[in-house]
């Protein structure tokens, strides 16, 4: 009973928001009717639409070059060993730790001092950091629990290291890596505090919403929120497919 209570508190607000969205009011009392009105006014909204697309590219940007440096973090946290690992694992950490707006004033400092722009470049840097330890903690996770004699086998057989990395160990290993950016992009996409810190005239969707409210939220947002859940929803599903134990059971 207090789990339902608990997942009712949690999510009732989510529903809220889709239900207003559907309604001809521009307030969310006295709702009566239903319309479709603020998705085609959504539609038509360049600066929500632009932002979204803002989104969209800072996401998938930043989480190709996370599962770069994640994967290749992975195997250098779990295969070398080196004095002081366990505190460079901690380090590692820190960036999904740390409250955003650490993060976001340390890089503003540091690209003020470097006398950098504020732009998508900025942004993206500011994603990479914190997404890059999503999915090398992930794939780290999965290359711990995996055995390596697949690995000595195909190098005994004659393979070099490219290919026994390409045809044995990726294989078993995809599952963590995509699990790991799906979650890293659901994290970015949604991220507005170290981006408000970066961000100068490009500017991504959360940032965008959030610099409505000083003037009264638009019906507009109702619809774009409940297109961003669903989306969400949508990504998260996936992300249960390959971070569960089917996933595991794939990469083995």
């Amino acid at each position: 009973m207090y789990t339902i209570l608990i997942y009712i508190f949690l999510y009732l607000p989510l529903f809220v928001v889709i239900i207003f969205s559907f309604s001809p009011s521009k307030t969310i009392y006295g709702m009566s009717g239903f319309t479709l009105n603020w998705y085609s006014k959504l539609f038509s909204d360049r600066g929500l639409l632009l932002s979204l697309l803002h989104s969209l590219e800072v996401s998938i940007i930043s989480v190709c070059v996370a599962i770069i440096f994640g994967t290749f973090g992975a195997f250098f946290l779990v295969r070398v060993k080196f004095p002081g690992k366990g505190l460079f694992s901690t380090v590692c950490r820190l960036p999904l730790v740390l409250p955003g707006i650490i993060i976001g004033l340390a890089l503003l400092i540091l690209f003020i001092n470097l006398n950098v722009r504020l732009s998508m470049l900025t942004i993206l840097v500011g994603h990479v950091a914190f997404t890059t330890p999503v999915i090398m903690f992930q794939v780290a996770s999965r290359l711990q629990r995996m055995g390596r004699s697949y690995e000595y086998a195909a190098l005994d057989l004659g393979a070099n290291i490219v290919k026994t990395f390409w045809y044995v160990i990726l294989p078993m290993i995809k599952t963590a890596i995509i699990g790991g950016a799906l979650l890293a992009f659901t994290i970015s996409f949604d991220e507005i505090i170290i981006t408000y810190f970066l961000t100068g005239t490009w500017t991504t969707l959360p940032v965008f919403i959030y610099g409505m409210l000083r003037f009264g939220l638009s019906p507009q947002v109702y619809a774009i929120s409940s297109v961003v859940l669903m989306f969400s929803i949508f990504i998260i599903f996936f992300m249960a497919r390959f971070t569960g134990t089917r996933g595991e059971e794939m990469g083995r």
